[in-house]
């Protein structure tokens, strides 16, 4: 009799643990049976599906829709400070048109104040602790890369590759450079874990010094750096090179980054409080952290995280220092820029 008990012990067990009934409930699936019953999610995120005639977003949303086939996507690409407040106020008086939402880093706090956005516990759902937000309001998972970008025509690739950041102030290039009117790499810089504010002004005056031309849109000055407008740009973003570099296949622009290679938050996604699809929208959230999307958006965007193994950019940057983006700069970034500009003697943009 005892030994029959003992049999059908292990039978049991065994049934439990190999049975293919018997599989555990992963911390998604609620979120996949709601978004089955939502059947759609609204995209509001700064992706081109398209650029220079080759896909880009497409790519990578078709490889979301991939993943949940029972979901339609629609996606509106949201760009540039205007949209993003405009999308902002919309939702303050109370009208929702997105499940996800992008906005810069910056307005996080008027996010907060406004009650707007969803809190969701991201690590239990497996995403990365270094995209989420400490508070758990969102993630940033689109992640900019600073460096000096330079015309090949005009400086060999020998004597780019052992740029600095002095490289900018050097009064030989003096009139030949440019710049963004809104030097987000310097913020990176600014705090005490790297250069601190004191030698960062100190560069910021001396770089002015050179006379670097202003550019308020980083797409413009790549192309003006294309073709042969300015020898170099300096804090320019990867993504910008990159681009024009693989999706129009000119050869007449590089990129090289010197140390600390700055990294900024990057934009920053939401769920809003008033999602009409929000399991749809977290499931969507959860996904653009994992690898596979972390490699497309690499491939066709060029805004891969660097700490995710596999990227183009986690090679690049291997072996250097960088200067990991922190989440508690956001809320001053704005006065540090603004202080820096000043220093430059420069006015304080939107």
């Amino acid at each position: 009799m005892i030994e029959r008990m003992k049999k059908w012990l292990f039978f049991v067990v065994y049934l439990g643990i190999f049975s293919p009934l018997a599989v555990q409930a992963g911390p998604l699936d609620p979120y996949i049976e709601g978004a089955k019953k939502e059947g759609a999610v609204t995209l509001g995120i700064t992706l081109r599906e398209k650029s220079h005639g080759k896909p880009t977003g497409e790519l990578y949303l078709g490889a979301f829709k991939k993943r949940y086939p029972f979901l339609k996507v629609n996606f509106k690409r949201v760009g540039g400070a205007a949209e993003r407040e405009r999308i902002l106020t919309e939702m303050t008086s109370g009208m929702s048109r997105y499940d996800v939402v992008s906005v810069s880093e910056t307005m996080i706090s008027t996010l907060v104040d406004a009650k707007l956005l969803r809190v969701v516990e991201w690590e239990k759902l497996g995403v990365p602790k270094f995209f989420v937000h400490p508070k758990n309001y969102g993630l940033s998972t689109r992640t900019a890369i600073y460096g000096i970008a330079y015309n090949r025509n005009l400086i060999p690739d020998e004597v780019a590759k052992n740029f600095t950041w002095e490289t900018c102030t050097d009064p030989k290039w003096k009139g030949k450079t440019a710049m963004d009117d809104r030097p987000r790499f310097l913020n990176r810089l600014y705090l005490n874990d790297q250069w601190g504010r004191a030698k960062t002004l100190d560069f910021a005056k001396r770089w002015a010094a050179n006379k670097p031309a202003l550019e308020a849109s980083q797409s413009i000055g790549t192309e003006k750096l294309t073709l042969g407008s300015y020898s170099m740009i300096c804090g320019m973003a990867r993504r910008q090179v990159e681009d024009i570099r693989v999706n129009s296949g000119s050869k007449a622009i590089g990129i090289v980054f010197p140390e600390p290679v700055p990294v900024g938050t990057g934009e920053f996604n939401f769920v809003p409080v008033s999602a009409k699809s929000p399991n749809a929208a977290i499931l969507f959230m959860v996904w653009a952290s994992t690898k596979e999307a972390q490699n497309i958006q690499d491939d066709t965007d060029f805004t891969g995280h660097p700490l995710v193994e596999g990227n183009d950019v986690n090679a690049v940057l291997k072996g250097k220092k960088v200067a990991y983006p922190t989440w508690e700069e956001v809320g001053s970034a704005d006065a540090h820029l603004a202080e820096i500009l000043q220093a430059m003697g420069l006015p304080v943009v939107r």
